[in-house]
Protein backbone atom coordinates (compact mmCIF):
# COMPACT_ATOMS: atom_id res chain seq x y z
CA UNK A 1 0.00 0.00 0.00
CA UNK A 2 1.32 3.60 -1.10
CA UNK A 3 0.65 6.37 0.84
CA UNK A 4 0.48 9.66 -0.20
CA UNK A 5 0.73 13.02 1.40
CA UNK A 6 0.24 16.67 1.06
CA UNK A 7 4.21 17.13 0.43
CA UNK A 8 4.67 14.42 -2.50
CA UNK A 9 1.72 16.19 -3.89
CA UNK A 10 3.51 19.29 -4.05
CA UNK A 11 7.01 17.58 -5.21
CA UNK A 12 4.64 16.39 -8.06
CA UNK A 13 3.13 19.61 -8.80
CA UNK A 14 6.66 21.12 -9.09
CA UNK A 15 8.50 18.85 -10.80
CA UNK A 16 5.29 19.09 -13.70
CA UNK A 17 5.21 22.51 -13.74
CA UNK A 18 9.19 23.03 -14.14
CA UNK A 19 8.81 20.08 -16.91
CA UNK A 20 5.85 22.02 -18.29
CA UNK A 21 7.93 25.43 -18.55
CA UNK A 22 11.05 23.24 -20.09
CA UNK A 23 8.44 21.98 -23.14
CA UNK A 24 6.95 25.49 -23.81
CA UNK A 25 10.72 27.06 -24.10
CA UNK A 26 11.91 24.24 -26.20
CA UNK A 27 8.94 24.36 -28.37
CA UNK A 28 9.12 28.57 -28.41
CA UNK A 29 12.89 28.01 -29.54
CA UNK A 30 12.12 25.46 -32.61
CA UNK A 31 9.82 27.29 -33.91
CA UNK A 32 11.89 30.49 -33.96
CA UNK A 33 14.56 28.62 -35.66
CA UNK A 34 12.45 26.94 -38.12
CA UNK A 35 9.92 29.44 -39.49
CA UNK A 36 12.47 32.36 -39.18
CA UNK A 37 12.29 35.68 -41.00
CA UNK A 38 15.33 36.17 -42.85
CA UNK A 39 14.19 39.66 -44.38
CA UNK A 40 16.92 42.51 -44.44
CA UNK A 41 17.30 45.97 -45.67
CA UNK A 42 17.54 45.85 -49.83
CA UNK A 43 21.21 47.04 -50.06
CA UNK A 44 21.21 50.27 -52.09
CA UNK A 45 22.98 48.87 -54.77
CA UNK A 46 19.64 46.42 -55.89
CA UNK A 47 16.51 46.95 -56.78
CA UNK A 48 14.81 44.12 -55.55
CA UNK A 49 15.51 40.67 -53.76
CA UNK A 50 13.97 37.91 -54.48
CA UNK A 51 13.52 34.36 -52.98
CA UNK A 52 12.48 31.01 -53.44
CA UNK A 53 10.48 30.68 -49.95
CA UNK A 54 8.44 32.93 -47.96
CA UNK A 55 10.22 34.57 -44.95
CA UNK A 56 12.88 35.66 -47.52
CA UNK A 57 14.08 31.72 -46.81
CA UNK A 58 15.28 29.24 -50.06
CA UNK A 59 17.87 30.67 -52.35
CA UNK A 60 17.62 34.13 -53.19
CA UNK A 61 18.88 36.25 -56.26
CA UNK A 62 20.02 40.16 -56.59
CA UNK A 63 18.00 41.83 -59.05
CA UNK A 64 19.67 45.12 -60.59
CA UNK A 65 17.55 47.52 -62.24
CA UNK A 66 16.93 46.20 -65.52
CA UNK A 67 15.21 42.98 -67.25
CA UNK A 68 15.82 39.76 -66.72
CA UNK A 69 13.85 36.66 -68.75
CA UNK A 70 13.94 33.57 -67.10
CA UNK A 71 13.97 31.37 -70.42
CA UNK A 72 14.12 27.50 -70.05
CA UNK A 73 17.49 26.84 -71.99
CA UNK A 74 19.42 30.03 -69.96
CA UNK A 75 21.66 27.61 -68.16
CA UNK A 76 21.71 30.65 -65.51
CA UNK A 77 18.74 31.89 -65.28
CA UNK A 78 16.20 28.47 -65.63
CA UNK A 79 16.51 27.46 -62.05
CA UNK A 80 14.38 30.61 -61.13
CA UNK A 81 11.79 30.61 -63.72
CA UNK A 82 8.39 29.54 -61.91
CA UNK A 83 10.20 29.25 -58.57
CA UNK A 84 9.73 32.62 -56.72
CA UNK A 85 7.83 33.28 -53.62
CA UNK A 86 8.81 36.76 -51.91
CA UNK A 87 10.03 40.03 -53.18
CA UNK A 88 11.61 42.99 -51.52
CA UNK A 89 12.09 45.76 -53.60
CA UNK A 90 14.18 48.68 -52.20
CA UNK A 91 12.50 52.01 -51.69
CA UNK A 92 11.71 53.91 -54.41
CA UNK A 93 11.59 51.24 -56.66
CA UNK A 94 9.34 49.31 -59.01
CA UNK A 95 9.38 45.98 -59.50
CA UNK A 96 7.13 43.91 -62.36
CA UNK A 97 6.74 40.20 -62.31
CA UNK A 98 5.09 38.52 -65.97
CA UNK A 99 4.23 34.93 -66.23
CA UNK A 100 5.61 35.25 -70.06
CA UNK A 101 9.53 34.65 -70.07
CA UNK A 102 9.44 37.59 -72.74
CA UNK A 103 8.48 40.56 -70.37
CA UNK A 104 4.40 40.10 -71.60
CA UNK A 105 1.41 38.41 -70.63
CA UNK A 106 -0.09 38.81 -67.63
CA UNK A 107 1.77 41.34 -64.94
CA UNK A 108 1.99 42.76 -61.35
CA UNK A 109 3.62 45.54 -60.32
CA UNK A 110 5.03 45.97 -56.53
CA UNK A 111 6.26 49.46 -55.48
CA UNK A 112 7.90 50.99 -52.45
CA UNK A 113 7.58 54.16 -51.26
CA UNK A 114 9.37 55.51 -48.87
CA UNK A 115 10.58 52.52 -46.99
CA UNK A 116 11.87 48.91 -48.61
CA UNK A 117 8.25 46.93 -49.34
CA UNK A 118 8.44 42.96 -48.77
CA UNK A 119 5.73 40.58 -50.44
CA UNK A 120 5.27 37.42 -49.98
CA UNK A 121 3.57 36.42 -53.45
CA UNK A 122 0.66 33.51 -52.19
CA UNK A 123 -0.81 35.92 -48.76
CA UNK A 124 -1.70 38.60 -51.56
CA UNK A 125 -4.97 38.37 -53.59
CA UNK A 126 -3.23 40.87 -55.52
CA UNK A 127 -0.54 39.11 -56.34
CA UNK A 128 -1.04 35.00 -55.60
CA UNK A 129 -1.45 34.54 -59.20
CA UNK A 130 2.17 34.68 -59.76
CA UNK A 131 3.31 32.58 -56.77
CA UNK A 132 5.84 30.38 -58.58
CA UNK A 133 4.77 31.76 -62.05
CA UNK A 134 7.23 34.74 -62.92
CA UNK A 135 9.66 34.09 -65.82
CA UNK A 136 10.67 37.37 -66.12
CA UNK A 137 11.11 41.16 -64.42
CA UNK A 138 11.47 44.26 -64.63
CA UNK A 139 12.83 46.86 -62.03
CA UNK A 140 13.40 50.24 -61.91
CA UNK A 141 14.35 53.01 -59.23
CA UNK A 142 13.62 56.72 -59.15
CA UNK A 143 16.58 58.83 -59.44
Amino acid sequence: KVTLTSDSYMITFSMMFKLTIICVCVVAVSASIFSSNKCVRVPDNLCAVVYDDGGCNGWKLDIQEGEIMFKWWDPVYYWYRNDIEAVSVRAGCTFTGFDDSSLNGESMTIRAGNKDRHVELNDEDEFEDFDEAIQSIACTCRR
